[in-house]
């Protein structure tokens, strides 16, 4: 790690990698299937106990209605899972804001269930890569964020839909992503 402050490498440090794949195995074995709002609940349940280890105020948001039209021109309501937000800071000069989604493209009656360990080391499982790696890491580099007394402020928004477009969750986001420098 050469050309990183000391700061930066005791963020580094501080993420660790075992908290996450740890993290990663419990949240793939969670079933989370857009359609799936049992899974879903379970999955924005174990969100929100990971990210309330983050200052600020963290809320799960009931999904915004939304409608499906079929083939044959018949409308009908979609029920999606809660969105969770989590916004620290907000009066800070300087605000981020970070996204990721708790849904997976696997219902529960696929056959992808599970999680395997490859011969390399690599981890294979439902929502491993899309997304809930990616929310492990998330969740580490903004404690490590935190580890450093950082000022900056952020909002965080994990959607159960975007798997399908992210209909019931767009207005959330559109709301979180105003006034940020980035996002």
């Amino acid at each position: 790690m050469t050309g990183l402050s000391s700061t930066e490498r005791d963020a580094v440090a501080q993420a660790g990698a075992a908290p996450m794949l740890a993290q990663v195995e419990a949240w793939a074995a969670v079933n989370s299937g857009t359609r799936n709002l049992s899974g879903l609940s379970t999955m924005a349940n174990r969100l929100a106990d990971a990210f309330a280890a983050l200052p600020g105020d963290l809320a799960l948001i009931p999904p915004a209605p939304a409608e499906s039209v079929a083939a044959d021109g018949s409308v009908s309501t979609l029920d999606h899972g809660h969105h969770l937000h989590l916004s620290v800071r907000p009066e800070a000069p300087v605000r981020m804001l970070f996204t990721g989604h708790m849904d997976t493209v696997y219902p529960a009656d696929h056959p992808f269930q599970r999680l395997r360990t490859l011969g390399d080391g690599t981890i294979n499982g439902p929502g491993v890569a899309d997304m809930k790696g990616g929310l492990a890491v998330m969740l580490a580099a903004l404690r490590a964020v935190e580890a450093t007394g950082s000022p900056i402020g952020y909002d965080v928004v994990i959607n159960s839909d975007e798997e399908t477009g992210s209909v019931s969750s767009a207005a959330l986001l559109a709301s979180a992503a105003r006034g940020k420098v980035a996002a």
